[in-house]
Parts: C-alpha cells; sequence; structure tokens
C-alpha cells in the first residue's frame, strides 16, 4: 500500500523461548508485505530468527534471571525504546510479551499492540467447562496486564477458543508458518521430535531412548545422551523436522502446542512444578482432548505408556477448535490499519521535551 509506506513501525519481541519470534516472524513478513517500514527489537532467543539486520536491534528482554537487575534494567530499556520513538516517529508500536516497548509508547502518546499467548489469561476467560480453577488463571493474567498495560489494543493469541472480556481485546489463532504448511512428500519418520525451552529435558530423552525411541532433540545446548540426535533450534530445522516427526515431546509452550494441533502431530507437553501458564496450557489441551500433559517428574512413565501406543496411528491435521477466529496476522494487520486511520486523522507531533 503506497499510501502507508512512509508509516514506520517498531515491533518488539521478548526473548524467552521460541515462540515469541516464531509468530513474529509471520507477522511482520505480512507487516512488510503491507507497505509497512518495521523495524525490530529482539530479545535473546528471538534474535537468530531475524537475518535482516540492518532493521534488527538486539535489546534485554525482562528475564526471570534478570530479576535483580529490574531497578536498572527498565529505565535503560525506557529511554531507549523512547529515544527510538523520537527519532522515527512510527505510527505504532507492537509488542509481542515485551513490557518497556508498550511503557515507552504509552509515555510518548503512541498508539500500540500488544500481541501474545499471555493475553489469554490476562485478558479474556477460560474456555467453557475447563477444570480450571480462576484464581490460577488470573494470577497468570497478571504477569500479562503489566507487559500490556497502557497498550491501545491487545491480540490474545490461543489453541483454543476463549471469551475475551474487553472490547478492545481480539482473540486470534496461531498461524502456521510458511516453511509448515508448503508442501512436503507426506511421509511420517520414526524420529520423536523434542524442544524443551529450558533446556532441562535430560531425563525426559533418557526414558525416551531407554524404551528404544529414536530422538531428535532440538535447543541451544547438545545434551549428549547416546541415542539422540541434536540440532540448534533454527525456525527452518526444527519445521523440517516437524513435518515427518511421528511424535512431539517438548515443554508446554502454547506455540508449538498450536503447530502440532494443527498438523496433527501426536504431542506430549510437559510443566515443571510452579510453571502457572504452562500447566494452563496443558489443562486447555487435554480437556480439548487434543494431545497428553502432564507436570515433569510427575506419573511420566505413565504418561508415557498411554501416550506412545498413540503414535503410530494416521496423523489428523486441521483439528484446530478455533473456527471463525482470524489468524493472528491478520488480526494484527486489522488492528495496526485502525490506528493508522485514527492515527493519520489526529496526528500532532511528540514533544522532544
Amino acid at each position: 500500500m503506497s499510501s502507508i509506506a512512509p508509516f514506520p513501525v517498531h515491533y518488539y519481541i521478548h526473548g524467552r523461548g521460541r515462540g515469541h519470534a516464531t509468530r513474529s516472524l509471520t507477522v511482520i513478513e505480512r507487516l512488510r508485505a503491507e507497505g509497512f517500514a518495521v523495524r525490530v527489537f529482539a530479545g535473546r532467543d528471538a534474535q537468530t530468527i531475524f537475518s535482516d539486520a540492518s532493521r534488527m536491534h538486539v535489546v534485554d528482554s525482562l528475564l526471570p534471571e534478570a530479576r535483580l537487575r529490574l531497578a536498572e534494567l527498565v529505565p535503560r530499556r525506557l529511554l531507549a525504546a523512547q529515544r527510538w520513538i523520537r527519532r522515527e516517529r512510527p505510527v505504532a508500536v507492537i509488542s509481542d510479551g515485551d513490557g518497556p516497548a508498550i511503557w515507552a509508547a504509552r509515555w510518548c502518546k503512541l498508539p500500540s499492540i500488544a500481541v501474545g499467548h499471555g493475553l489469554t489469561f490476562s485478558h479474556c476467560d477460560p474456555p467453557p467447562g475447563a477444570p480450571i480453577a480462576r484464581d490460577d488463571w488470573r494470577r497468570e493474567g497478571r504477569k500479562a496486564a503489566v507487559s500490556a498495560a497502557g497498550s491501545s489494543r491487545q491480540v490474545a493469541v490461543n489453541f483454543v477458543a476463549v471469551p475475551p472480556i474487553r472490547p478492545g481485546t481480539v482473540v486470534a489463532r496461531p498461524q502456521l508458518r510458511r516453511a509448515l504448511v508448503d508442501p512436503s512428500d507426506g511421509r511420517v519418520g520414526s524420529q520423536i521430535v523434542t524442544y524443551f525451552r529450558d533446556e532441562d529435558g535430560g531425563d525426559v530423552l533418557q526414558e525416551l531412548t531407554r524404551r528404544g525411541h529414536r530422538v531428535h532433540a532440538f535447543g541451544r545446548v547438545d545434551p549428549k545422551i547416546d541415542g539422540v540426535a541434536f540440532s540448534l533450534a533454527s525456525p527452518d530445522a526444527f519445521a523440517q523436522a516437524l513435518k515427518s516427526a511421528a511424535a512431539v515431546v517438548s515443554s508446554a509452550g502454547s506455540q508449538l502446542i498450536s503447530e502440532c494441533v494443527a498438523l496433527g502431530i501426536p504431542q506430549l507437553a510437559l510443566y515443571a512444578p510452579g510453571d502457572l501458564e504452562q500447566s494452563l496450557n496443558v489443562a486447555m489441551l487435554v480437556h480439548a482432548k487434543l494431545g497428553f500433559g502432564c507436570a515433569r517428574g510427575r506419573d511420566l512413565g505413565h504418561v508415557l505408556d498411554a501416550f506412545l501406543p498413540t503414535i503410530s496411528g494416521p496423523r489428523r491435521p486441521g483439528r484446530v477448535p478455533t473456527q471463525g477466529l482470524p489468524d493472528v496476522t491478520r488480526a494484527v494487520v486489522d488492528q495496526l490499519l485502525d490506528l493508522v486511520d485514527r492515527f493519520r486523522a489526529a496526528r500532532s507531533p511528540l514533544s522532544d521535551a
């Protein structure tokens, strides 16, 4: 759209896990195709996914291990984001899980869109009938509510439909990356593909190999376990492995759950005790009868006994219970276009004070 081409957009991506970056990659490609000049600000795990270095900048995400540095990190992030806003005067800021970006946009009186799975808990109600304690749901939602505080719009991304509780919130379904949509030969291999966000799946890998399964592990660090093939978690390599995987055993991140559901890949999703978000993901997954899941170290053997016999059957792709919802890319583009129209109608110069 030539009428939009002059407008830059700042897109911030939280740096923990692959979900934020994987989701953002497809959205950013679409925004650029629509004519927006997107500048990417990527946290730790998102940096390797974006190859256009001239339009990508590294930022320090507010990671759990950085909590002792927050008093220094938050002001520095806010100042840096404000400088970029005043330098380029973007039409909007979009943030997938990055709080300082939203807060800086609010400070500069700039429209912003918060995107993410966490908004499912802060801006929506649980799926009807799901055995989920409302207190747990709301407690998990507090984190996303802080990161999205002051956002103009919210796009909550989830692998099952949930009812929004605010008029400015759109619920969207995850969108498969192009690498997963491209045709393949349709053959399903014999390997179980694994990915553990926190590199803590060694005991699971050992149990799978002990049971005689071939395992292809993805991550940042080679577990060096006999019988386990290892690859760095690059998007293309992981997509190729998924398309022929017999099954997936992984941590319970929403992005990988959504990919397995859409592709019909049998999945066992595991969460660490105390990881409330991933425990809620598993509760939704199991309630919808879309996969298996349990807490790490709890009844793993029994769950594997139930899960592994299911992986030899035919895949059942397209089981996504989100009919009628826009995909996340369409939702973000629609929200941004609406904000652009409003912004162009009543734009005032930003203060340099």
